[in-house]
């Protein structure tokens, strides 16, 4: 997806990037949380 951004933006499908944020990134940013937090 980045090469996409930063590339090719003017193809980028906006409901697909809004998608991703939206249902992608938050289990993601979750386990990087615990993650995070088992290393202290």
């Amino acid at each position: 997806m980045r090469n996409s951004l930063i590339h090719e933006y003017d193809g980028v499908n906006l409901n697909i990037v809004w998608k991703t944020i939206k249902e992608d990134l938050p289990p993601v940013k979750k386990q990087v949380q615990e993650l995070l937090k088992s290393k202290k």
